[in-house]
C-alpha cells in the first residue's frame, strides 16, 4: 500500500511536466462568417518559428506545445490568437478586417501602412500578374492600374511594350524606371512573373521624389518572392502552361479579280480577270505557333534563414516564320539572420535568352500584288515587282540575338537601438548580348526568267556584341518610432551609381558557305578580303555616373493627420560642373476622416481619407555627349598646286549650359472603403508640368554652324492633367464569392512652349511617311498628326474650277479644305488632324469563385486617340490596295468619299483620309479554373492542384482597319503610325498549378 501511494504521488508530480513538454497534434478548420472555408491562412506558434498554412478546404494541422498560442492571420481578415489548452480540434471563424487601410504598401526605400500613405500608389497583386502569358511581366499591368498606359510595339516574340504613366511629359524617353528588390533597371523582361510577390506603381511626386531624377516618368516597384517566416516545411510549386497562338484578323485587301478591275481603271489591261491567280499573301506568311511556359520553385525557412529558389523556361514561336524567343530564368533569394540585430541576404536573377527576328514581311504581304504566284514553275521563289517576295525574304533571313542578363544585389541590415535600421546594398544589372545577321547570296527571278530587284549578289555577315553594366551602391538609415498618439517614420541615405555600355559591330562579305558552321568572320571562311574594310563597322561606348542624397519623413498624429516631406539631391555626370546637381523636394498631407469621432456612428463608412501632394522631379535622359562640341576630319585643298591636306572642321555644336528637366506635379486624392470594406475606391486628380525640356533645336545661321544644325537646349514645356478612378466591389455568400473592379483614367496632353529664344524652331516634326506627318507645337498634343482636311471629291471640271485647288488635282480627286481662307491650297492649309494620345483609358475586371471553380476576366481599352494608316499612303505602281478602293470614283456622282483609283500622286498625301479612330475595347484575358478537392489530392501528398483553360487577346472591337489598334513607338514624336505592325496574336492555353 505504501509503494502504491508513492507511485501515485510520483505520477502526479511527473505527469504535468510531461504534459507541458509534449507537442499536441492540433487540427482545425478555418472559415469566415458565412462558414466558407478560407485557404491560405497562416497559422503560426507565437514566439516560435513553426507554422503552417491552411489548405483549399480551410483545414490545417500543426504540432504545438500545450499552453502555447496560435496566431491566425490572413490579409483582409482580423488576426486572432488561440490558446492551446488540450483541445486538438479547432473550429476558427475569421472576421473580415474592416480596417483595410492597415494594409502595408511598398514604397521607395521602405514600407508604409495604407492609412499613412499620402502618395498616389497603385498595387497589382501577384496572382493578377501570372494571368497573362507574356515574356514581360509589365504587360500584365494593362487594365490593372489607373494612370498607366501599356501599348505593345509589336506582337513579335520578345518585343517590349511602351509604358506611359500619367501621359507623355517630355520629347525624350518617357519610360518609367523599374526597381526590382532595390536594384534600378530600365526594363523587366528578364523577370518571370511567377517569381513576383508584389508590384507597386508610384505615380505622384510624393511617391516618386525619393528617386529624384529617375522618377520623373513614374516608378514601378517590384518585390520578388522569398520564404515565409514560420514556414516549417519546404513548399514546392510547379506552374506549367502550353498554348497556341494565331492571328485574330487579316486586313481586307483586294483579291485577284478586284485588283485586275482596279488596275484596268488606272492603266493596265487584263482581258480575263477571272482567269488570273488569286494569291492571299497574308495567308502564306502567318502560321499557328506554340507557346510554352514552365516554372518550378521551392521556398521555406529555418530558424534563421528564409530562402526561395526557382527555375523557369519560356519559349514562344512566332506566328511569322523566323521569329521566336526562348529564355531560362534562375532566381535565388536568401535572407540570413546572423544575430538578433544583424541580417544579410541576396536577391539574384540570371536569365539566358535567345531571340530570332523576322524581317517586316507584314508590310510586304500588304503591298504584294494578288495576281502573282509566290513560286515559279520550277519551285523557286517568284519575283514580285516593287515589293519583293515576302516568302523569299523570310527564307533568306537569319537574324539572331542571344545573351545573358543578370540582376541582383547583396545587402546587410542592422537594427540599432530598436528604432534605427541601417542597410547597405550593392546591386548589379548586367547584360551581355551577341547579335548575328547572315544573308546568303541569292537572286529571285520574275516569271519570265528576268532578274528582279530582290537579289543579294554576295553573301554577307554582320556580327556584334553589346555589353551593359550598371552598379548601384545604396546606404540608408531608417528610423521608426511610435509613442502616445505619435508615429514617426524617416529614412535618409546616400547612393552612387555608374552605368557603362559598349557596342561593337563588324561585317564581311563572300562567306565561304551558307552553313551555320561558317558564320564567322575569320579569314579562311571569307573568299575575298572585304573583312579589312571597316566602313560599316561600329565601335561605340558610354560611361556616366550619378551620386545622390535622399531623405523622407512621415509623421502621423492619432492615426488621423499625416505629413510627408521628401528631398533628393542628384548629381549627374551628363551635365557640366556648374549644373551637375539638382534638388527635388516634395510635400504631402493626408487626413483620415474616418478616424474622427464624428464619423464613428457612420457604420457604412469603413475608411475615408483625403490626401494632397506637391513636388518637383528631374530628368536627365539625354546623351552623355550632348554638352560637348565635336569636330570632323576632312581633306582641305588650298595653296599653290591645290594640294590636299588633312584637316579638322567644326562639327556639331555642344551646349555646356544644359541643366535638368524639371517636372512639377500636384495631386489631390480620396481613398474610401464602405460597407465593411466591400466597396473600395481610390480617386485622384493630377497635374504635371515639365519645364526646361531637353530638346534638339535648329541653331541660327549666324552662329557659323550651318543653318538648321541641331543642338540640344533646355527649351520646352509640356502639360499633362487628368483624373483617375479605381472602384472595386467584393462579396462572399456561402460557397460563392465575387469581385468586380472598374478603372478609368483621363489624360489631357498639351505642349505649352517650344524653342523660345534658344533656337529658331517653334515646332518639332516627326514621323516621316512621304514627309513628316506629325507636328508638336504650342497648344497641341505632343506628336499631333498634321495634314490636309478634305471635303468630299471634285466631281466635274466645273466643280474643280469653282474651288481652290492645286494644279495636279482633277475630277475624282480629294477636295482639300482651304483652312486659312486665302483662296489657294498650299502647305499653309495643313492643320491639326488628331492626337495619338488617348484621352480616356479604362479597365474592367471580374473574378468569380464557386466551390472549387474559378473564373476571371479582364477587359481593357482606350478612346479619344487617332492612328495614321501610314502603310496606305505609300502606294507606288503595282501595289495592292485595301478593299474599300474597289468603290473608287469612276465618274460624276459615283462616289464622294473614295477618290479615283491611282497609284500614288495627289490623293496619297497625308490627310484626314488616312487618319483612323484608334479607340478599342479588348478582351485581354479570360480564365476558367478548377481546383481538385483536397481529399483527393492529399492521397498523393499534394497540397493543391488546379487546372485551367484561358485565352489572351481573344476579341478586339475597333474601327481601325489594321491588324491591331495598339500602335506605339518609344519616340513620342512618331507615335501611333502603322507601317505594317507585327500582329498581336490571340493565345489559347491550358495550364496547371501544383503545390506539394
Amino acid at each position: 500500500m505504501k509503494k502504491e501511494l508513492i507511485s501515485v504521488l510520483l505520477f502526479l508530480l511527473i505527469n504535468p511536466l510531461y504534459i507541458l513538454a509534449q507537442d499536441y497534434s492540433v487540427s482545425g478548420k478555418i472559415v469566415d462568417n458565412n462558414n466558407t472555408p478560407l485557404p491560405g491562412v497562416t497559422i503560426q506558434i507565437k514566439n516560435a518559428n513553426e507554422g503552417t498554412i491552411s489548405d483549399l478546404n480551410g483545414d490545417f494541422n500543426i504540432n504545438a506545445p500545450i499552453n502555447s498560442v496560435l496566431i491566425i492571420s490572413m490579409v483582409g481578415m482580423i488576426e486572432q490568437e488561440y490558446y492551446i489548452s488540450g483541445d486538438t480540434l479547432l473550429q476558427i471563424i475569421l472576421e473580415e478586417d474592416i480596417s483595410l487601410f492597415e494594409e502595408v504598401v511598398v514604397i521607395g526605400y521602405g514600407t508604409v501602412k495604407k492609412s499613412d500613405l499620402t502618395g498616389a500608389v497603385g498595387t497589382v497583386k501577384s496572382k493578377d500578374l501570372v494571368k497573362i502569358t507574356s515574356i514581360n511581366p509589365v504587360q500584365s499591368l494593362q487594365g490593372k492600374a489607373t494612370g498607366v498606359q501599356i501599348t505593345s510595339t509589336s506582337g513579335a516574340p520578345g518585343a517590349n511594350p511602351v509604358v506611359r504613366i500619367r501621359g507623355i511629359g517630355t520629347f525624350n524617353d518617357n519610360s518609367p524606371i523599374y526597381v526590382v528588390d532595390g536594384v534600378i533597371s530600365n526594363d523587366i523582361s528578364f523577370l518571370n512573373a511567377a517569381d513576383i510577390e508584389s508590384t507597386e506603381i508610384l505615380k505622384d511626386a510624393s511617391a516618386t521624389a525619393i528617386y529624384g531624377s529617375r522618377g520623373s516618368n513614374g516608378v514601378i516597384l517590384i518585390t520578388t518572392k522569398t520564404g515565409k517566416k514560420g514556414q516549417k516545411q519546404t513548399t514546392f510549386n510547379y506552374n506549367g502552361e502550353y498554348g497556341i497562338q494565331q492571328i485574330t484578323k487579316k486586313i481586307e485587301l483586294l483579291n485577284g479579280k478586284e485588283f485586275a478591275e482596279v488596275s484596268n481603271r488606272i492603266k493596265f489591261e487584263y482581258n480575263n480577270p477571272d482567269l488570273l491567280p488569286n494569291t492571299d499573301w497574308q495567308e502564306l506568311i502567318f502560321q499557328p505557333a506554340a507557346i510554352t511556359n514552365h516554372q518550378f520553385s521551392f521556398s521555406g525557412s529555418s530558424e534563421r534563414n528564409l530562402f526561395y529558389l526557382s527555375v523557369g523556361y519560356y519559349k514562344q514561336d512566332g506566328i511569322i516564320d523566323k521569329s521566336g524567343y526562348e529564355r531560362i530564368t534562375f532566381r535565388t533569394n536568401n535572407t540570413y539572420q546572423v544575430t538578433d540585430f544583424l541580417k544579410i541576404g541576396n536577391n539574384l536573377g540570371i536569365t539566358p535568352f535567345k531571340q530570332q527576328n523576322a524581317p517586316n514581311v507584314t508590310y510586304q504581304a500588304y503591298r504584294a500584288s494578288p495576281i502573282l504566284e509566290p513560286y515559279r514553275a520550277d519551285g523557286s521563289f517568284a519575283g514580285v515587282p516593287g515589293v519583293g517576295n515576302p516568302l523569299a525574304n523570310l527564307a533568306y533571313s537569319n537574324n539572331f540575338d542571344k545573351g545573358i542578363r543578370a540582376v541582383g544585389n547583396l545587402f546587410v541590415e542592422a537594427t540599432i537601438l530598436q528604432s534605427f535600421t541601417a542597410k547597405s546594398s550593392f546591386g548589379l544589372d548586367g547584360l551581355y548580348k551577341k547579335s548575328l545577321n547572315f544573308t546568303p547570296a541569292y537572286t529571285v527571278l520574275y516569271y519570265d526568267g528576268s532578274e528582279s530587284l530582290q537579289t543579294n549578289p554576295t553573301s554577307d555577315l554582320s556580327k556584334g556584341t553589346t555589353e551593359n553594366l550598371t552598379w548601384l551602391w545604396e546606404n540608408t538609415l531608417n528610423y521608426t518610432k511610435e509613442f502616445n498618439k505619435h508615429s514617426i517614420n524617416a529614412v535618409a541615405g546616400f547612393t552612387m551609381q555608374n552605368s557603362s555600355s559598349e557596342i561593337l559591330r563588324i561585317s564581311g562579305e563572300n562567306i565561304l558557305r551558307d552553313s551555320e558552321d561558317f558564320w564567322y568572320l575569320q579569314p579562311n571562311y571569307i573568299t575575298s578580303n572585304t573583312i579589312n574594310s571597316f566602313e560599316n563597322s561600329v565601335d561605340a561606348g558610354l560611361n556616366y555616373s550619378m551620386v545622390s542624397f535622399l531623405f523622407r519623413g512621415n509623421y502621423t498624429y492619432n492615426k488621423r493627420y499625416i505629413l510627408t516631406a521628401t528631398f533628393r539631391r542628384d548629381g549627374s555626370s551628363k551635365f557640366a560642373k556648374e549644373n551637375r546637381f539638382g534638388n527635388f523636394p516634395s510635400f504631402a498631407a493626408g487626413w483620415n476622416i474616418s478616424e474622427e469621432t464624428f464619423m464613428q456612428n457612420l457604420t457604412a463608412v469603413t475608411g475615408l481619407k483625403i490626401r494632397a501632394s506637391w513636388g518637383k522631379i528631374g530628368n536627365e535622359k539625354i546623351n552623355y555627349s550632348d554638352r560637348f562640341s565635336l569636330t570632323e576630319n576632312l581633306l582641305a585643298v588650298f595653296g599653290p598646286g591645290d594640294i590636299s591636306y588633312s584637316a579638322v572642321s567644326y562639327g556639331r555644336s555642344g551646349n555646356p549650359d544644359l541643366k535638368w528637366e524639371t517636372t512639377t506635379q500636384t495631386d489631390i486624392g480620396l481613398d474610401m472603403a464602405l460597407f465593411g470594406g466591400k466597396l473600395t475606391g481610390e480617386f485622384d486628380y493630377y497635374r504635371r508640368v515639365t519645364d526646361d525640356i531637353l530638346v534638339e533645336l535648329s541653331t541660327p545661321g549666324h552662329q557659323g554652324n550651318g543653318q538648321g544644325q541641331k543642338v540640344r537646349y533646355n527649351a520646352g514645356s509640356v502639360l499633362n492633367y487628368g483624373f483617375e478612378a479605381n472602384i472595386n466591389w467584393r462579396q462572399r455568400r456561402g460557397d460563392f464569392s465575387y469581385s468586380v473592379g472598374v478603372l478609368a483614367t483621363t489624360v489631357h496632353n498639351e505642349v505649352l512652349s517650344i524653342g523660345g529664344n534658344s533656337g529658331v524652331d517653334s515646332l518639332l516634326f516627326g514621323g516621316n511617311v512621304n514627309g513628316f506627318v506629325t507636328q508638336s507645337r504650342k497648344g497641341l498634343p505632343l506628336g499631333a498628326f498634321y495634314g490636309y482636311k478634305t471635303d468630299g471629291l471634285f466631281q466635274t471640271q466645273s466643280d474643280l474650277d469653282a474651288y481652290p485647288h492645286t494644279s495636279d488635282a482633277g475630277p475624282g480627286d480629294l477636295r482639300r479644305v482651304d483652312v486659312n481662307n486665302d483662296g489657294r491650297i498650299d502647305g499653309q492649309d495643313r492643320t491639326y488632324l488628331g492626337s495619338p494620345i488617348p484621352k480616356f483609358i479604362f479597365g474592367f475586371n471580374v473574378e468569380l469563385t464557386y466551390k472549387n471553380f474559378d473564373f476571371s476576366m479582364n477587359i481593357q481599352g482606350q478612346t479619344g486617340n487617332k492612328i495614321l494608316n501610314g502603310k496606305e499612303i505609300v502606294r507606288p505602281d503595282e501595289y495592292n490596295f485595301e478593299k474599300h478602293v474597289i468603290d473608287g470614283w469612276t465618274g460624276p456622282g459615283t462616289s464622294n468619299s473614295e477618290p479615283r483609283n491611282s497609284w500614288g500622286g495627289y490623293n496619297f498625301v497625308t490627310s484626314d483620309r488616312f487618319i483612323q479612330d484608334g479607340s478599342f475595347i479588348r478582351l485581354r484575358n479570360i480564365i476558367f479554373g478548377y481546383t481538385v478537392p483536397a481529399n483527393i489530392t492529399s492521397k498523393a501528398k499534394i497540397n493543391s492542384l488546379r487546372v485551367y483553360v484561358k485565352g489572351d487577346n481573344i476579341f478586339t472591337f475597333s474601327k481601325f482597319t489594321g491588324y491591331t489598334p495598339e500602335i506605339a513607338s518609344s519616340d513620342p514624336l512618331a507615335n501611333a503610325i502603322d507601317m505594317g505592325t507585327y500582329p498581336i496574336p490571340a493565345i489559347y492555353s491550358i495550364g496547371i498549378n501544383l503545390t506539394f
